[in-house]
């Protein structure tokens, strides 16, 4: 595996390419391709649960909730709360096995 591209925040485009014109999708109608956010809502709402559900399906290339398409598939760095560390890997589990695919096939840290 190959080290994820890192960069510093002064070197990055002030418009992503494509950007101005046609938006475009890492997750069909749920994330776009240059998107950084914020999951957030109320305690115990499954937010951490939607974000490993969201990396699993970029990572497999697999519809995110089983319905949001992803449009190009790939490297995934995943940095969970505490709190759900132990649950993690088993939830990746479940949720990659449920798409057909398995966890060690991912090429996600």
């Amino acid at each position: 595996m190959t080290q994820l591209p890192v960069q510093p925040a002064w070197r990055l485009a002030d418009c992503p390419e494509g950007a101005l014109g046609q938006q475009r999708w890492l997750v069909d109608g749920l994330w776009s391709e240059h998107a950084v956010g914020i999951i957030g809502g109320e305690p115990k709402c499954c937010k951490s649960f939607l974000a490993l559900d969201l990396a699993v399906a970029v990572a497999a290339g697999i519809p995110c909730l089983r319905r949001f398409t992803v449009s190009r598939p790939g490297r995934v760095l995943l940095y969970p709360p505490k709190t759900l560390c132990t649950s993690s890997v088993a939830a990746s589990r479940a949720s990659v096995a449920a798409a057909g695919a398995a966890l060690a096939e991912l090429d996600a840290r």
